[in-house]
């Protein structure tokens, strides 16, 4: 357990920057949400696996610790030799002909006129100016990599890290792993069998699944900013209805409250919240950042787990009440974001550094990329 903790810990912080920095600029938002899709449907298999017609049975129950092999022998065996590594760390560590390879090779250039023009320009847009726009060389004094010390102190990275380490400590203290947790327990309490309360966490897990499905394809068609803010609002709502659920003992409705309450996490809470980290830093502090803002989801994951039956014992059916007011204020993050849909990391990292040195707000809306080009 201890070891696969660790795998965990370590996925969640390098898949989303990895996904975030070899991905185009109009799939970014698709591909870096495949993260989170990938995690529901683990969960939802895992879930399948352990019914007791299945696996969930006194004398096979361990043979469910079995299933990390198959994906983990055909990544380590098939996948392993074509995983490229990120252009953008290539150039950070002055290697810029295996840059413009790995590159060529992810974005299934032939050499043909047009694609190559456009590899060159991609490429370039990737080494930011001393200004911190898109498309210069690199400055000499570019640093090859942060620290996490320099989050506190680097202008450029200063908000961002106050919006991330917001927003995943929203996402844990919105009260979705009690309800995934504690959800056979509430409907136990109420008078449903162990086999309805199988039946209603297989529902819960598998609208997750679906519903994150749709938000990857939404994810670059309306952008980030909208779904996080639907998503925050409709999870206050459900955990309202659920509220009123249980201080009215309404087993359906405590049903209908935790699907809506899940359904609308997956929509933007559950995706955009890791997409984010992997989009807001600079290049040279973003692995420190994504490893900062890890650490503080998983810590807020165990103090949520720690409090929730305490709380619970102390307030009863009003045990979601709190949740509601964390939802109610990620909805001041979700609207001081800036709409990432489209930008290059280079546009977005050049967003933040020269407006705050002009005193800008980051709520106003990013400059069309023209706009960057020509300033």
């Amino acid at each position: 357990r201890v070891l696969s903790g660790v795998a965990c810990g370590g996925s969640t912080v390098v898949v989303p920057m990895y996904l975030g920095e070899i991905s185009p600029a109009h799939l970014r938002g698709t591909l870096g949400s495949a993260f989170l899709l990938t995690a529901v449907t683990g969960m939802l298999l895992a879930q399948v696996l352990g019914l007791p017609p299945l696996l969930g049975s006194d004398d096979r129950w361990r043979l469910v610790l079995l299933a990390v092999l198959p994906p983990a022998a055909l990544q380590i065996l098939l996948l392993r030799p074509s995983l490229l590594e990120s252009p953008r760390w290539l150039l950070l560590r002055g290697r810029d002909e295996a840059a413009r390879t790995t590159l060529a090779r992810l974005r299934g250039c032939r050499g043909g006129e047009v694609e190559t023009a456009e590899l060159h320009q991609e490429l370039a847009s990737m080494l930011p100016s001393p200004q911190g726009r898109p498309g210069g060389r690199r400055p000499a004094s570019w640093p090859g990599g942060g620290s996490s010390a320099r989050l506190l102190i680097d202008p450029s990275a200063r908000r961002p890290l106050v919006l991330c380490v917001g927003l995943m400590a929203v996402q844990q203290f919105s009260g979705i792993n009690n309800v995934f947790n504690y959800s056979s327990t509430f409907l136990a309490q109420r008078g449903l069998s162990q086999q309805e309360c199988e039946l209603v966490a297989l529902l819960m897990n598998s609208v997750n699944v679906l519903v994150v499905l749709l938000s990857t394809a939404l994810m670059d068609r309306l952008g980030r900013k909208p779904l996080l803010a639907a998503s925050l609002g409709g999870m206050a709502a459900a955990s309202l209805l659920l509220t009123a659920a249980l201080l009215l003992g309404s087993v359906p409705l405590v049903v209908v409250a935790m699907v809506l309450f899940v359904l609308t996490f997956g929509v933007g809470l559950g995706p955009v919240v890791w997409l984010l980290p992997a989009e807001l830093f600079p290049t040279q502090l973003r692995a420190s950042a994504i490893a900062t803002t890890t650490v503080v989801n998983w810590l807020a994951n165990y103090v949520v787990g720690q409090l929730f039956l305490p709380l619970a014992s102390w307030l009863g059916p009003l045990s979601f009440l709190p949740f509601a007011a964390v939802l109610a204020a990620g909805l001041l993050l979700a609207f001081s974001l800036p709409e990432t849909r489209g930008r290059t990391l280079e546009e977005i990292e050049a967003y933040f550094a020269p407006r705050l040195k002009r005193g800008h707000s980051i709520t106003a809306p990013l400059m069309p990329a023209a706009a960057w080009r020509g300033a």
